[in-house]
This record gives C-alpha cells, structure tokens and sequence, in this order.
C-alpha cells in the first residue's frame, strides 16, 4: 500500500469516526458518500479487522477503531505538517536568515518582527549578529548577512531602508539626580551635566540625533563617555553619574540606581529601520519583509510615555 493510498484511507477513517455518519463524513471531505464507505472498507481488509459496527440506525467505533483513532490522528498531522514544510521549502519560505542588529533593535522591533514571522512564515529561522550600522552596510553588499537594523542613514544608496519602528527619545538618570523627581525632563536642564553618548562608530545616526538634540537646546554636551555597547549604557549612568538620552525601548530593561523619564514637548522622535540589499532578496526574506510591511510603524506617543 503506497504512502498516498494509507493517507486518504485514514483521512476518510478518521472523518467517519468523528462524525459517526457516512454521509456528514464525506461531505466534510468533499467526497461521495459511496467513496468514503469504499475506503473505509478497504481499510479494514487491509487491517483484517472491523473498525466501526454499522446498522440503519447508528455507526460506532469497535475497540479496534478507537484504538486506531488516536494513531491515525497523530500520523495524519504529521504528514500535514510534512507536506506544508515540503511546500514552504519549494517556495523558498524555510531556512535561516542572518540578520545584522544595533543593540536598541532588540528591545522592541525586532522580537515583534520575528513573532510576525512565526505566525506567517514559521519555517523561517533567524541568526542574530549585533553589528554596526556600517558592519551591516557592507555585510549585506557582500552577502553575510540577509538583512539589518540600523538607524537612520542617508548614505546608502544601494541599499533599501524601511521604518519599521518609531518612539519617543527619553532621559536617563542616575538615581538621586536632581532631576530624577521631575515628571518630565527638559533637555535644555542638563547643560553642564556629564553626559553618555553613544559613539559614532557604532551608531552614527543615533549619536548624531542626541548631539543635535543638546545642541538644538542652545548647548554644547559635556560628553564625558561613549559606549559601543547598548547594556553599558545603565551601568556607566549608575556608576559615574552621567546622564543620557536614549529611545523608550531602553524600559524592557531594570537596573538599580537608573531612572528613566520622559522629555518635556515637543518630544523627539527615534526611528529603527529595517535594510536590506535588493539584488539578494530570497522568497524567505520577502516573506519576512511583507511581514515588517504590517508592522504599525509608529506607537502612541503618550500611550508610551505613560508607561514611565
């Protein structure tokens, strides 16, 4: 009995020993009524036993075919799952794409990407690299990686960017600081203030957006530190005093002796952007792409902000 044969006699097995009824079974399989009870009958010659006891009035499983309910039902979502995974595969919608990350990605746009993912694309896997904006320029003209995100960056001609994710900028201080009770910080308040920054090297689009920002307050930073890491951020502000500004994403993360706030109006936005390189774009890259399509690009100002 070939593979295809057993599938469609347990199909028409399984759908009869749900409904108890020939007729109700092959319309659910879209079948005639005289086909399903063929199949079944060739099933239990094949098996040599009686799967359902049959009078004019009732159908009903034999213990034989409730043991085999169970088994047939489990061999059946497998071979669904197979064939759905053959098909994606024929597509191109499975394997692992490589996507390169400044470190804020992680904080919100990226897992609701990849969550976007596993619901329309689940055979679609990802490796993860956190990498400069200009590592993951020159990965994706090269091929190493599939796609990124990165800031805002004009100089990428080449290159496709789309927003994927919008929020607002806020401060972050050290605990006791003298603006920590504030509800809402003014930049213009942290003239003379110590200030992290994120370097150039690493994020130039973001270390040139928090610069003007200070400079469009009527001041010069004071910048003290510059990080390449997004995790030593929190720990240099609670350990030297330093104040910051950063996207509101920085909230998925706790660390004692920070606090966070929010800026007063008008409130600076900070965008994260999905690149990719056009002349390598696989079917499952494209299925990861429609998907960031979807993606509400921008998340209520004061909803966010309330949440601090």
């Amino acid at each position: 009995m070939n593979n295809e044969l057993e599938l469609r006699l347990l199909r028409s097995f399984c759908a009869v020993a749900e409904e108890l009824h020939f007729r109700r079974a092959a319309a659910r399989l879209h079948a005639t009524q005289s086909a399903v009870s063929q199949q079944v009958k060739e099933l239990e010659q094949r098996l040599g036993v009686a799967l359902f006891e049959r009078n004019r009035r009732r159908v009903e499983l034999t213990d034989a075919g409730r043991s085999l309910y169970g088994d047939a039902r489990d061999l059946l979502g497998k071979a669904e799952t197979t064939i759905a995974r053959t098909r994606q595969a024929a597509l191109g919608l499975r394997g692992a794409l490589t996507f390169g990350l400044i470190g804020a990605a992680t904080f919100e746009p990226m897992p609701l990407l990849m969550q976007a993912v596993r619901q329309k694309a689940p055979d679609v896997s990802f490796r993860v690299r956190e990498m400069t904006a200009r590592e993951q320029f020159a990965a994706l003209r090269d091929g190493t990686i599939d796609a990124g995100m990165v800031r805002a960056e004009p100089r990428a001609a080449d290159l496709q960017l789309r927003t994927v994710w919008t929020e607002p900028v806020i401060c972050l201080l050290p605990a006791g600081h003298r603006l920590a009770s504030c509800d809402r910080v003014a930049i213009a308040d942290l003239e003379g203030e110590p200030v992290l920054n994120l370097s150039r090297d690493y994020d130039p689009a973001a270390h040139d957006l928090y610069v003007g920002l200070y400079r469009q307050a009527g001041f010069e930073p004071n910048i003290v530190h510059e990080v390449s890491q997004i995790a030593t951020i929190l720990f240099v502000i609670a350990s030297t005093g330093c104040v910051a500004l950063g996207p509101a994403g920085f909230r998925v993360l706790q660390r004692n002796g920070v606090v966070m706030r929010p800026l007063a109006p008008p409130v600076p936005q900070v965008s994260t952007r999905l690149v990719w390189n056009p002349k390598q774009v696989s079917r499952a890259l494209q299925a990861v792409l429609d998907c960031a399509a979807e993606l509400p690009p921008r998340v209520s100002r004061h909803q966010r902000e309330r949440e601090f």
